[in-house]
């Protein structure tokens, strides 16, 4: 693409092949031309990166005889000084900046011819952190690694695709769907994904911090004044307590909410009021009893299903990962990656179990320590 000039119409053949084959054998599902669209953009804005090179083949060209200019200048006029490499660093940013400033106007001009739910899909999907599953590589033993059906399953639930081989009916009695499973109680799965997260970030806090605690419980009070919508019950208890996180010697508190952010009471919520709104119940009920009766500080994490992060989890991820790299000797950037990678697989692993995993009642059987071996193989003999 970037040394051959007008090559778009020799590309079409390649182009009919990744369209028609490679993407549908990958994420099982016959693309639309707008959809085919937005799986060319980048995962950060919302896609799998399939780029289009009949899309791409003259932007590629182009961009490349910019950047090159100076070089081929002293080639052609036969200097043997090397090109300055300031000017060479100046036009591969400017080629930079110009390309992000066309896929981002490309992204948003695809978005929003999409269905609505579509749409809000792929804007879920753009979120930071939503998309780190994709970007990894898939080692077995980081645990990153993905099954053909969990794989198709995740990538079906990135665009609202519709999934193949699920019930009709949930075991609660309710339409089965996979709004439905994200939020259904039955199976204990919602409680699963919650400790799930909450377990890791322990782990995490655990490589900076002292004195870090699962389900600490709150002092009780004694004659303090709290707001309104507080929890004043004398056995309140919170997810996650560390010392030294925000402030040295200091403790902090952390309580972890996963919401659904296509659940039908935020349907007509931007991504934004969904963060704040849990953000500000959490802080009703928790911040005024931690910051009076314990003497801390509270930090309230929501994520939702989709791997999305409030803004005040971000900035709690952004300290986490400042800490760590401090300590460990690491560049910031790969921390924060990392801190990303592994947050995005377990809230994806969670959904997928929401998904497909077993809601059927269990029946009830006879404890199997109990039973005395003698005796059932002489009832077997017996038979």
């Amino acid at each position: 693409l970037r040394t051959l000039p007008d090559i778009e119409d020799l590309l079409e053949p390649l182009e009919r092949a990744i369209s028609n084959i490679l993407i549908p054998s990958i994420v099982d599902h016959k693309c639309t031309q707008l959809e085919r669209d937005i799986l060319s953009l980048p995962v950060r804005l919302g896609g799998l990166g399939f780029t289009n090179p009949t899309q791409n083949a003259s932007t590629e060209f182009q961009t490349s005889v910019k950047v090159t200019a100076p070089l081929t200048g002293r080639i052609m006029s036969q200097l043997h000084e090397p090109p300055d490499e300031a000017e060479v660093k100046s036009l591969q940013q400017n080629a930079k900046k110009e390309k992000e400033e066309r896929l981002q106007k490309q992204s948003d001009e695809w978005r929003n011819s999409l269905p609505e739910r579509t749409k809000r899909a792929v804007s879920l999907a753009s979120e930071k952190g939503a998309s780190n599953w994709l970007t990894v590589i898939p080692s077995k033993d980081m645990d990153f690694d993905l099954n053909k059906r969990e794989f198709k399953d995740a990538i079906n639930l990135r665009y609202d695709w519709e999934i193949t081989g699920t019930p009709s009916v949930c075991v609660c009695g309710d339409r089965f769907s996979v709004d439905h499973a994200m939020i259904c109680k039955r199976g204990g799965f919602i409680i699963q994904r919650h400790n799930e997260l909450r377990d890791l970030e322990a782990d995490l806090l655990n490589l900076v911090c002292n004195d870090v605690e699962t389900e600490p419980v709150l002092q009780e009070i004694t004659g303090e004044t709290l707001n309104n919508g507080a929890n004043t019950a004398c056995d309140a208890r919170l997810d996650i307590h560390a010392r030294g996180f925000w402030e040295r010697q200091k403790s902090t508190f952390f309580d972890i909410r996963v919401c659904h952010p296509n659940a039908e009471s935020y349907k007509d919520l931007m991504p934004e009021q969904i963060y704040r709104l849990h953000e500000n119940e959490k802080k009703r009920m928790y911040a005024s009893r931690v910051l009076e009766v314990e003497q801390a500080t509270f930090t309230p994490l929501v994520f939702t299903t989709t791997g999305g992060m409030g803004r005040e989890c971000l900035r709690y991820h952004s300290r986490l990962a400042e800490l760590i790299s401090l300590k460990k000797g690491e560049d910031y950037a790969k921390t924060i990656t990392w801190i990303r990678e592994k947050v995005s697989f377990s809230i994806l692993r969670s959904a997928l179990l929401c998904l497909r995993g077993s809601r059927l009642i269990r029946r009830r059987t006879h404890n199997i320590l109990e039973i005395d071996i003698d005796v059932e193989l002489s009832k077997s003999s017996a038979k």
